[in-house]
């Protein structure tokens, strides 16, 4: 069959390799110049490594990523070192990466604590099936009514409302639990950042007679030049891309809210954060939710010696902040960043430091979103969609945009 892929993030570049595998003649279009979508790099002069410009890591149970690793000979690249997650609250840090490190957690009473770890690993351990009968809960109310009141302001109500703001108190439980089923204590990543893994996925899908085309937007007026296509694009966008398609399914796949990545990245002689690498911000007067910091996770050499930190938000259309400037917004982060370390010293500028804007980023879980989740199949025979709409339960992220691509591209060759 000729197939056409419309857009080079992880879940059209791992459908058309997996295709084009099977023999099918395969062309992935790319409107932007670059390969990865919200995954996508660049690479600064002096910089061994390309680097992401959105945050990104991996589970030691994301299999698909894995997986994909392994099949492409890029496993000796794979990198798991030892990480800290930790909360800021109460103008402290809190290390929050083990069971014990909830039982130690000082601002509840060892009674909540206990409380807290036994919930927690109930989450982890309920299956999947179960995990995902949680959806009529939302997120609020069952932590509410499981964790108490007192936990769940300190502990859940912060990050829920820092991510989802407007939404917060839609997001469904099985979403929350998901978060929980997943994390594990170590983190991965490649030696070389995720462009290595992209160039492996692309030069594989070339190597096997399929055609990329950077710079290149799809058009509606192609439909008839292939038997196939596959949709990689925001819901939002494949409405835009196909305005015949009937208005009650637009306005099903349209009504989904979703939140912009906004993230201020910064490269600095001195490190924000001083052993860990991702903080969440448990505390709402802060105007963002957490810092990532990537050389507590790879070392400053592969960055020209610069220390690599992410200044974490997702925000609702219209969010003020989206119109901020880079360095009207890096005036509004430096005197928070000071009051989590109030010893750094490295002068921020807008010179050493770039703003990110990934659209649609997350999807939001309302209640009972299987009932509205979209499907592969759309109203147009031989056009199929497989977005971050369709990962639910599970969070957005590389290992579920590459198992989108091997799902749809499975329907689409065998004539589903």
């Amino acid at each position: 069959m000729k197939i056409a892929v419309v857009g080079a993030g992880f879940s059209g570049l791992s459908a058309a390799y997996i295709l084009s595998k099977l023999n099918h003649e395969v062309t992935l279009f790319e409107k932007e110049k670059t390969l990865g979508g919200l995954a996508g790099t660049f690479k600064l002069p002096g910089m061994s490594w390309a680097l992401e410009k959105h945050y990104h890591h991996w589970f030691t149970n994301d299999s698909y990523a894995l997986d994909l690793i392994e099949e492409l000979g890029l496993k000796k690249h794979l990198l798991f070192p030892k990480t800290v997650t930790s909360i800021y609250y109460g103008n402290k840090t809190y290390p929050f990466n083990s069971p014990w490190d909830v039982l130690t957690f000082s601002p509840l009473t060892f009674i909540e604590r206990l409380r807290t770890g036994l919930i927690l690993t109930y989450l982890k351990i309920l299956p999947k099936t179960s995990g995902q009968s949680l959806e009529d809960w939302s997120a609020y109310d069952w932590l509410k009514r499981y964790f108490g009141l007192k936990t769940f302001n300190l502990l859940w109500k912060p990050l829920l409302d820092g991510k989802f703001g407007p939404y917060a108190e839609t997001v469904n439980m099985a979403w929350f639990w998901a978060r929980i089923k997943k994390r594990t204590p170590r983190l991965g990543y490649l030696s070389g950042g995720y462009q290595i893994l992209l160039e492996s996925i692309a030069k594989a899908f070339v190597r096997n007679r399929g055609q990329i085309l950077l710079d290149n937007e799809f058009k509606e007026s192609l439909t008839s030049k292939f038997d196939k296509i596959i949709i990689t694009t925001p819901s939002a966008i494949f409405a835009k891309m196909f305005p015949k398609l009937p208005k009650d399914y637009i306005k099903k796949i349209t009504k989904i809210p979703h939140l912009h990545a906004y993230n201020l990245l910064l490269f600095t002689k001195d490190k924000i954060l001083d052993k860990v690498y991702w903080l969440n911000i448990n505390d709402r007067k802060f105007p963002f939710i957490a810092i990532v910091q990537q050389t507590n996770l790879i070392s400053c050499k592969q960055y020209n010696g610069q220390h690599i930190t992410w200044i974490a938000n997702y925000l609702p259309p219209n969010h003020p902040y989206l119109k901020l400037t880079k360095e009207e917004l890096l005036q509004l982060y430096l005197p928070f960043i000071k009051k989590i370390n109030p010893n750094f010293n490295s002068q921020l500028t807008t010179h050493n430091s770039q703003l990110f804007f990934g659209p649609f980023a997350q999807p939001v879980f309302k209640t009972n979103y299987s009932q509205i989740k979209p499907g592969f199949k759309t109203p147009i025979p031989q056009v199929y969609l497989a977005n971050m709409d369709m990962v639910y339960p599970w969070d957005r992220g590389t290992n579920y945009a590459i198992e989108l691509g091997f799902q749809v591209a499975e329907i689409v060759n065998n004539g589903g």
